[in-house]
């Protein structure tokens, strides 16, 4: 594990620690988290622990079973299929919405978001994970819709999971390319562009995960990302 460092209260600390951990993939799918062995390889109580597993739960990190413990959860080639098939509907129609309802402003931000992703080193997945989610947290601001912005964020937790096994690929080439054309699209006000961007995105995500699972996706689920 990386080195612990404390910010302002323990639990907090011992909540980002291991989010980081989860999201650079040092904790892998299956791992079991012993709530007495990260106390004592963090040097903590258990109590900032439990919250902080608690906190962890609540975003789908990890999941708590009874009478056994908390894990990393394993990942499914179905669960990601049915996670992107409502994930990509939704964002292009937030890509879309914001190419009709972006100001200038809102453009300037888009672009400032582009630059934070491309600026963090390509081994730092937690931060290029956490840069890309502000991404499509934005476009979802900028369709100017509550109602989608807020079942896009209620979906995060799911697509998080997902995002996890293309952590290493936000860095890429693609990404940055494909990213930058949901910009430009949204910035010439060309909605139905903006949105074939957005779904070819997350498209192209899923056929990544779908490679790294090893299975074909299941018999019926051919249209569905």
């Amino acid at each position: 594990m990386a080195a612990f460092q404390r910010p302002q209260t323990v639990a907090t600390g011992v909540y980002l620690h291991l989010r980081h951990e989860l999201l650079s993939g040092t904790l892998a799918p299956g791992t079991w988290l012993r709530e007495q062995e990260l106390a004592e390889a963090l040097k903590v109580s258990r109590t900032p622990v439990r919250e902080a597993v608690r906190q962890l739960a609540q975003e789908g990190l990890v999941v708590m079973e009874p009478n056994r413990g908390v894990r990393v959860p394993n990942l499914s080639l179905a669960e990601a299929v049915h996670t992107y098939a409502v994930r990509e509907p939704l964002e292009a129609m937030a890509a879309q919405l914001a190419a009709h309802n972006a100001e200038p402003s809102d453009h300037a931000e888009l672009e400032a978001g582009l630059a934070a992703m491309a600026a963090v080193p390509a081994d730092d997945f937690a931060e290029q994970l956490r840069t890309d989610n502000a991404f499509h947290g934005l476009v979802a601001r900028l369709s100017a819709n509550s109602v989608l912005e807020e079942t896009i964020e209620r979906l995060s937790q799911r697509v998080m999971r997902v995002k996890v096994l293309t952590r290493d690929v936000n860095s890429s080439a693609l990404a940055h390319s494909q990213h930058a054309g949901i910009v430009a699209a949204i910035a010439a006000g060309d909605g139905a562009a903006a949105g074939k961007a957005m779904a070819e995105h997350i498209r192209t995500n899923l056929e990544i995960v779908s490679a790294r699972l090893g299975r074909e996706r299941p018999e019926g689920e051919e249209h569905a990302s």
